[in-house]
């Protein structure tokens, strides 16, 4: 159970820092992250500004339950393991409670949790860096939404949005802050900009020289290997503009649609 009365500590972090330095980790310390930093963590994550209050976030650290998560699929890298949902159910039961019956747009709720995840999301990590910690996000959850509720005993119209590992990173595995788009071609004055096919080429220039001088895919050991045809690529010229490519162009990865796992747990998108 969390604490939720302690004083406020008024330590002041450099956000800005914490955002430009703010990498993936994919190597972590065997050592647990204790629970009053689990809680500090969490309640700067629910200070994200968001309106409806429907994104719910589970966390565990039970051994038998990482090793059941890993035997279904998920794999945790971290003593620490958390799960962000969008929750319908706690909502279902407030407006139970003020006698109205729901009649909304299921649709439009999942989109508006969408959001509500993705700023308490952001705020936790932000806040784990800000305390030594390091993560990495699992953005497979939502195609492993029967595995999770079963491990986690979570309600239908509870869905999981994102999982998050969070450790204290291993100081002996550097991980490089990977590389974005140049913000002219990201971020535009009063109205949205079509790029052409150069300001394309700069985009992918920016990514792909990043990727493969940090060799971010030759340590990590991923290449998605080609359905059709021969891979003519060797990891020294695979980019991050190939892997994307690959990955939304060789058919979905997994077995049935997300609407299907979405319906399954009783939302309305018809």
């Amino acid at each position: 159970m969390l604490n939720m009365t302690k004083e406020r500590d008024e330590t002041k972090y450099d956000l800005f820092e914490i955002i430009n330095n703010r990498r993936s980790i994919r190597k972590f310390l065997d050592k647990e992250v204790p629970e009053d930093v689990i809680e500090k963590i969490l309640l700067a994550g629910i200070k994200a500004p968001f309106a409806y209050q429907i994104c719910s976030v589970v966390y565990t650290k039970d051994k038998e339950k990482m090793k059941n998560l890993r035997r279904m699929g998920i794999y945790p890298t971290t003593n620490l393991f958390m799960v962000f949902f969008i929750d319908f159910n706690r909502m279902e039961k407030i407006v139970k409670e003020r006698n109205y019956e729901y009649n909304f747009d299921d649709g439009l709720l999942l989109w508006l949790g969408v959001q509500d995840v993705s700023l308490v999301v952001e705020n936790v990590v932000l806040a784990a860096d800000a305390l030594g910690l390091g993560s990495v996000l699992l953005g497979g959850a939502p195609m492993m939404a029967d595995q999770i509720s079963e491990v986690f005993n979570v309600p239908s119209k509870t869905f999981p949005v994102v999982g998050l590992c969070i450790g204290y990173p291993d100081p002996d595995h550097f991980m490089a802050v990977r590389p974005r788009f140049p913000l002219k071609h990201s971020a535009f004055k009063d109205e949205y900009k079509d790029l052409s096919k150069e300001e394309i080429k700069e985009c992918m220039k920016a990514m792909d020289e990043g990727y493969i001088t940090q060799g971010y895919y030759i340590k990590q050991n991923a290449k998605i290997p080609l359905q059709k045809g021969e891979d003519k690529i060797g990891f020294d010229k695979y980019s991050w503009t190939e892997h994307i490519s690959r990955k939304i162009t060789q058919g979905s990865w997994y077995k049935e649609s997300l609407l299907n796992v979405l319906r399954r747990q009783r939302f309305d998108l018809e």
